[in-house]
């Protein structure tokens, strides 16, 4: 049986741990992580290593999990958002949302 993060499961599986701490940490938290690994990536494009960029941006992914875990949410549902999510806000609306962002935001 598959498991509901699919490749994603073992970022997950490895925080089991230190659940109640994560619980316990503000958004603040949240965004300054988010935050340090684009300064990361940012550094590692600079240098032109994709490799490291890359694990940068998995670290990005591990830190939305754990904000959803610390939301509550179980696998089972984080799967299930991110379904609905690409079905009803994202698929066949990719265009729209990046004008949004070019109209609104300047990117």
């Amino acid at each position: 049986m598959m498991e509901p993060l699919g490749p994603f499961q073992d970022l997950w599986d490895a925080w089991i741990e230190v659940e109640h701490d994560l619980n316990q940490k503000p958004l603040s938290h949240f965004e300054r992580a988010t935050q340090i690994q684009f300064e990361e990536l940012r550094e590692h494009l600079t240098h032109g290593d994709r490799a490291a960029a890359a694990r940068e941006l998995i670290d990005v992914v591990s830190i939305a999990l754990n904000h959803l875990r610390n939301l509550g949410f179980s696998p089972d549902e984080i799967a299930e958002l991110a379904k609905s999510r690409a079905r009803h806000r994202m698929q066949g609306q990719a265009k729209t949302i990046l004008e949004k962002y070019q109209t609104n935001y300047g990117i």
